[in-house]
């Protein structure tokens, strides 16, 4: 043991240096303090010396060892083990503690633009003073090297990442549970520091040495108090990693709030179900999932508002899962009567969106159970349904619509079906269940020459008065047979039509000729 005296003999300095000397990151900490002053092991101060920390050359170091030893205190082993757009990611040993660390340095700053480079100190900031939860990666110090123009933080050494196990949790509803809870845990607490991520992906989530998930990555986050400002540079034209990043973030970043990081967890949840890249709504397979995914990645008004609505649907959804099986005309037995009444039930109205999402959309037989179901509604439920989660209803129509063109029903039931729709699209005001409507209506009613189907079709198309609605139904009628065109919309009713419909079936009527010729 021995004190300043004993260590600047053994360096070969002044007493006054050792002042200096223990500013460095990696200079070894005293064992004990007394009157007199540090008493330091003298063994670690000679492994010191020999470990290479201390230069014996004058001048700057080279670019080499800036590059070996940043802080003065963290190695970095060759070549990184991970690169991004502008950064790379090196595993490093902290001389100080011992322990394998990963380094994250930003390449060439002067090379970048000024934008990128505030995002990186951002960041830097953000994690090392305001953020610190079990299910969010900390930064345990930060700096830059100068001559190497670098700036850089260590970060503890995660075991991988999600993105390289996703394809496991298929199948596996729990452990995807489980994965969810703790990112959305992360994600809440990050949210109330009034950060928003904003480039949340699986690669971005790494498994912590306790075996846990964090979140890491906040190189595009921004406080949302700030989100008025206006981002100037291209690269905030469309910031995050596209296949999980809501539309809004590509179009109008600036505009993005809470619900965006939302998307983006759907869209690790979509990941986590299929085992594949969330390319598509389409391979999202029938499960208790497949709903809360729909409405995550929905489009930004019709989302869960925070990742703890998400994970409240999860944990429902799961739930749900476990009860015992019941045939679809059995569940929509009860629930007929439930949701025909005039006072709208809430509970039913969960119910029935959670199962009838659940449905199988090949099985013919069931979804005619949730077309009875569908058919009893009164306007008030339909209007609950909507607020409840308007993604869901238009998913379950969509079904709805398709059912009816793939179907015969009794003559009386054709009007059931007709009234509904036209309760649906007056209920929503929703253009996408306006389009899928008189797409429907025209095959519905000519298929089984009900007349009340057509009067219905009629008392939707007359009362549009705008050019934008005008287009909307247009475009559903476009996809609809002619011949079943030119019989529900005869020539009166025709003439009485916004100029852009009426001129738009007189194209389509030209074709019934020859559809019905052969």
């Amino acid at each position: 043991m021995g004190g300043v005296s004993e260590v600047a003999g053994l360096l070969g300095i002044s007493r006054q240096r050792i002042a200096t000397l223990r500013d460095k990151g990696t200079f070894p900490d005293p064992v004990a303090e007394i009157a007199l002053g540090p008493i330091w092991d003298l063994d670690e101060v000679e492994a010191w010396i020999g470990s290479g920390l201390r230069r014996t050359t004058a001048g700057r170091p080279s670019a080499a060892e800036a590059r070996r030893i940043l802080g003065n205190r963290f190695t970095l082993e060759e070549p990184p083990v991970g690169s991004g757009g502008f950064a790379d990611v090196y595993r490093a040993t902290d001389t100080k503690t011992g322990n394998l660390v990963a380094v994250k340095v930003l390449r060439d700053v002067e090379n970048i633009e000024e934008e990128a480079a505030r995002r990186f100190v951002r960041e830097l900031r953000l994690l090392s003073e305001k953020l610190s939860h079990p299910n969010v990666i900390p930064v345990i110090t930060h700096g830059d090297c100068t001559e190497t123009s670098e700036i850089w933080y260590a970060m503890p050494l995660a075991r991988g990442n999600l993105h390289d196990v996703a394809g496991q949790f298929k199948d596996n509803l729990p452990a995807i549970a489980d994965v969810m809870r703790q990112i959305c845990a992360g994600l809440t607490y990050v949210h109330q520091a009034k950060v928003l991520h904003r480039d949340l992906k699986p690669a971005n989530v790494l498994r912590t040495a306790e075996g846990g998930w964090a979140i890491s990555d906040f190189g595009l986050a921004r406080e949302a108090e700030r989100q008025s400002e206006a981002l100037t540079s291209t690269l905030a034209q469309g910031l995050g990693t596209y296949v999980y990043s809501a539309p809004e973030q590509w179009k109008k970043p600036k505009d993005a709030d809470e619900r965006a990081d939302v998307f983006s967890l759907g869209k690790i949840l979509q990941h986590l179900v299929t085992g594949e890249l969330p390319l598509s709504d389409d391979d999202i397979p029938n499960g208790p999932l497949r709903p809360v995914i729909l409405r995550a990645t929905a489009r930004h008004a019709n989302r869960y508002r925070t990742p703890s609505d998400l994970l409240n649907a999860i944990e429902k959804a799961m739930e749900a899962d476990k009860i015992t099986w019941q045939a679809p005309s059995d569940i929509a037995d009860i629930l007929t009567s439930r949701l025909a009444a005039k006072d709208a039930d809430p509970i039913a109205v969960d119910e029935f969106l959670g199962w009838a999402q659940r449905v199988d959309a090949d099985d013919l037989l069931a979804q005619k159970e949730v077309m009875r179901v569908l058919g009893a509604m009164s306007a008030e439920t339909i209007q609950l349904c909507w607020q409840t989660d308007s993604a869901a209803f238009i998913a379950i129509f969509a079904n709805f619509c398709t059912t009816v063109n793939a179907s015969t029903f009794p003559f009386e039931y054709c009007d059931v079906i007709a009234d509904f729709a036209r309760r649906a699209v007056r209920t929503t005001s929703d253009a996408t269940v306006l389009r899928l409507t008189v797409q429907t209506l025209p095959e519905l009613g000519h298929y089984h020459n009900r007349w009340h189907v057509r009067d219905v079709l009629t008392g939707i198309l007359q009362p549009i008065r705008d050019a934008e609605t005008a287009l909307v139904a247009l475009e559903g009628i476009q996809t609809a047979v002619p011949a079943d065109v030119a019989w529900s919309i005869n020539d009166f009713v025709q003439r009485s039509l916004h100029p852009l419909l009426r001129e738009g079936i007189r194209e389509i009527k030209k074709k019934a000729p020859e559809v019905l010729a052969s």
